[in-house]
């Protein structure tokens, strides 16, 4: 971010998690929020997410969304709230004058908040595979309701001068009008002809009768016309048939964390329920990144989220950890599919 002095940045949750998919991912909203703290270290991260957001979520994200939420990781609006979740964010960017991390142009709220146009105030990102999650600045699309910029209309007098209150202004076409039709010459009016006299010669009563035009008859009769072939209508072209949707698109929120062959050595070194030496690495919305180093220089990362650092379990993991912490933890679970596993402090 260009800016140093907007730090804090509020996540349009339910909009990162859908993003590629068709239902949202609490884990794909997690590696999101993550990579942006990596690619800005420092900034303050407040999650939003719409009231709807725990009925679409991914049924095994349920729990950990619920308790995210009593730890206030994840902010929903009130329930019946006008605008719904995109107002809610709007409303919290506008106070704290910060900046709102989602794809949405909002366009139902430009007039509302136009500062969404200002430079730096609203940043998109989508994940790319292979590559992970790419933010970019935006400018939000314009939509029917959303304000355009009005064009000065300028307007100078025949002779120089600057038009005032009160001036009264000839259109140019009207004036450019009149002045042609006050050089234009008098036309006559066309002489009457006198009824009574036709070449000199005074009107009788034969002469008066109206003549009755007989239209000759034709004696020749039209040709038929030739009945109209009938086009065979074409044939709709077939639709091409569409390639099926590679698996791994999907799947876009469960790429592995770890190299395979890192996590094998890791699975093979620890067991669930051993204890682990880990260095704190970065934070998350609802957790914090552990590293841990294996033989030579190899090492993978694993997750230890809120709910399993501390009974009660803190607001933040940053309460209990810090950055650059070596703490020991206990191996809790393994997700072989992601490749990472899951502390928790002793």
């Amino acid at each position: 971010m260009s800016s140093t002095r907007r730090r804090r940045v509020v996540v349009d949750g339910s909009n990162l998690a859908t993003e590629g998919r068709t239902d949202p991912s609490l884990t794909q909203l997690d590696e999101a929020v993550r990579a942006f703290i990596d690619e800005n270290p420092g900034v303050e991260i407040i999650v939003v997410a719409d009231a709807s957001f725990a009925h679409r979520v991914e049924p095994g994200d349920r729990k950990r969304l619920a308790e995210s939420e009593l730890a206030g990781e994840i902010v929903t609006p009130p329930a019946g709230a006008v605008g719904r979740g995109d107002a809610f964010i709007l409303k919290i960017a506008d106070r704290i004058n910060g900046i709102v991390l989602s794809n949405d142009s909002f366009q139902e709220f430009h007039n509302e908040y136009p500062w969404l146009f200002d430079e730096g105030r609203l940043i998109g990102g989508k994940p790319v595979p292979g590559v992970g999650w790419i933010f970019t600045a935006r400018i939000p699309v314009r939509g029917a309701k959303s304000p355009r910029p009005v064009k000065k209309l300028s307007v100078a007098l025949p002779g120089g001068q600057t038009p005032t209150i009160g001036t009264t202004l000839t259109p140019v076409k009207k004036a450019a009008a009149k002045k042609a039709a006050e050089k234009a010459p008098a036309k006559k009016a066309p002489a009457k002809k006198t009824p009574d006299k036709v070449a000199d010669k005074p009107v009788t009563k034969e002469s008066k009768a109206p003549v009755k035009k007989v239209a000759a008859k034709s004696t020749k009769k039209a040709p038929a016309k030739a009945p109209a072939k009938k086009v065979p209508a074409k044939a709709p072209a077939k639709a091409p048939a569409t390639a099926r949707t590679p698996a791994v698109a999907l799947r876009r929120g469960r790429q592995p964390v770890n190299p395979e062959a890192d996590f094998d050595l890791f699975r093979s070194t620890y067991k669930v329920g051993s204890r682990v030496e880990g260095e704190v690495s970065t934070f998350t919305s609802h957790g914090a990144v552990i590293r841990v180093n294996l033989r030579g220089d190899r090492h993978v990362e694993c997750y230890a989220p809120t709910t399993l650092l501390g009974t009660p379990p803190p607001a933040r993991a940053r309460d209990v950890l810090a950055r650059g912490d070596r703490r020991i933890f206990r191996l809790v679970n393994v997700d072989a599919e992601r490749r990472i596993a899951e502390l928790a402090l002793p």
